[in-house]
């Protein structure tokens, strides 16, 4: 599939998709209220943190090299299924040490942190987000995209189903039973996830997972993931540390409030994943002039498209926001218009970090987060006391900037890139698209 087709038909299943993750997330914010939407936060928190670490960053690796050795990536795929049976054996063990350790739990799980349904849900989400990012990572290696987008389709579709369900059946609850339905209802959407992932795997890959352990293999994996593993977890810093410090400094319900206006701007945030999705196995191996030309075609029409959806969102969200949550959730709306700056200064950085790499400057995107991260940190203990939730929102569009700037400075000195070939949309960016037959070629 062609580059452009491939970002075309991204576009095409990415759009329901983001509505149908938005229309699920609306009933579950409905039924747990702010108290329990920000309980949730701290919960999706964990998983997020412990997925990260878990990782290693090994789908960027596992992509690359998939991408390389096309032909028979045999041994890439059993050295895969090895360190997910490694992991499905050490995230009881530290999930047990968090539970064991009461300061731990405190600060990353709601009060109700002993409930068997959060430690369920965590393990099962970690565990889900592993197979899936390794198997997505395979298929984009081999650039399946369309079996990629299709299957992010079906998650979104699974996952409004599962929450659909409760909130038809809230009425029969209790109130302090809706939080674990939803986790219960949400863990269960996730295992049917990666059930049909490893199915549409086998059909298409024809490769049993059998596990295998090749350090020649690992090595050479490894030693291309961690260097971007370490930008991911400072990266974990900017996107999930205000989350912990909102709710030690203002509570569950201020917490609920801004994970309204962050899963919000969470749309925006996914902009840019047709674009940098598609651009990644390409740019392997090709940061040339060509290439270069293209990617940034793209990087002008993603910049484009988030300004324009940013400037209709803030316009619209005084009114948005309470029809779709109720008008206990209108605070959501100034933090919400904080954030949307630095979503479009995030969502430019995340597509010029693809190049950056490409471009063997990988270290600056280590840089960027890594100065990003100390301000979020002094940002977000100086300013959350003070203003609260605007206060969080502030210090994450300043944190996105300092990522922006410092990647701008890299193509402009390192890959001699003029920024305004970044920003400034070119009538022949629109006319490379015009052209396009979507429903030719396709794979």
């Amino acid at each position: 599939m062609s580059l452009k087709r491939g970002i075309f038909f991204t576009f095409l299943t990415q759009a329901p998709t983001l509505l149908l993750y938005f229309g699920a997330s609306t009933l579950m914010t409905r039924m747990l209220g702010e108290v329990g939407r920000g309980e949730y936060a701290l919960v999706t928190n964990q998983v997020a943190l412990l997925a990260m670490l878990m990782s290693l960053n090994m789908g960027f690796g596992i992509t690359f090299f998939t991408a390389k050795a096309s032909n028979d990536p045999r041994n890439i795929i059993g050295t895969t299924a090895s360190l997910l049976l490694f992991n499905a054996l050490v995230v009881p063990l530290i999930l047990f040490g968090v539970a064991r350790t009461s300061g731990l739990a405190q600060v990353l799980m709601p009060s109700d942190r002993m409930h068997w349904a959060y430690w369920a849900f965590v393990y099962l989400s970690v565990m889900v987000s592993l197979i899936n990012t390794s198997i997505g990572a395979v298929m984009l290696g081999l650039k399946k995209f369309r079996i990629i987008n299709w299957m992010s389709l079906l998650n979104a579709a699974l996952s409004a189903t599962g929450l659909l369900v409760v909130f038809l059946l809230r009425d029969r609850l209790e109130p302090q039973e809706v939080l674990p339905a939803v986790l219960i209802a949400s863990g269960t959407a996730m295992g049917l996830q990666t059930l049909t992932w490893c199915a549409l795997y086998i059909l298409q890959v024809k490769i049993t997972p059998v596990p295998i352990w090749s350090w020649a293999v690992l090595r050479p994996i490894l030693a291309f993931s961690l260097v971007g593993h370490l930008s991911n977890l400072i990266n974990l810093i900017n996107y999930r540390f205000d989350v912990w410090v909102v709710d030690q400094y203002q509570g569950a319900a201020q917490l609920g409030l801004y994970a309204v206006a962050v899963g919000i701007g969470q749309l925006l945030f996914n902009v840019p994943e047709p674009f940098s999705r598609v651009v990644q196995p390409y740019l392997f191996g090709q940061v040339k002039d060509e290439m270069l030309s293209r990617f940034k075609a793209v990087a002008r029409l993603n910049f484009t498209v988030l300004v324009v959806l940013a400037i209709s969102l803030g316009a619209l969200a005084q009114w948005v926001i309470p029809f779709l949550f109720g008008d206990e959730f209108l605070p959501s709306v100034a933090p919400l218009r904080l954030l949307l700056p630095g979503i479009v200064f995030s969502g430019t950085a995340k597509l010029l970090a693809q190049v950056v790499v490409q471009g063997s400057y990988q270290r600056f995107n280590l840089y960027s987060t890594a100065m990003a991260a100390v301000a979020t940190i002094a940002l977000d203990f100086l300013l959350i006391p003070l203003w609260g939730i605007e206060g969080a929102a502030v210090a994450s569009s300043v944190s996105y900037l300092i990522v922006l700037v410092i990647l701008l400075l890299t193509i402009r000195f390192k890959l001699k890139i003029p920024v305004h070939d970044i920003f400034l949309l070119h009538p022949s960016d629109i006319a490379q698209f015009r052209g396009l037959n979507p429903w030719t070629s396709a794979r």
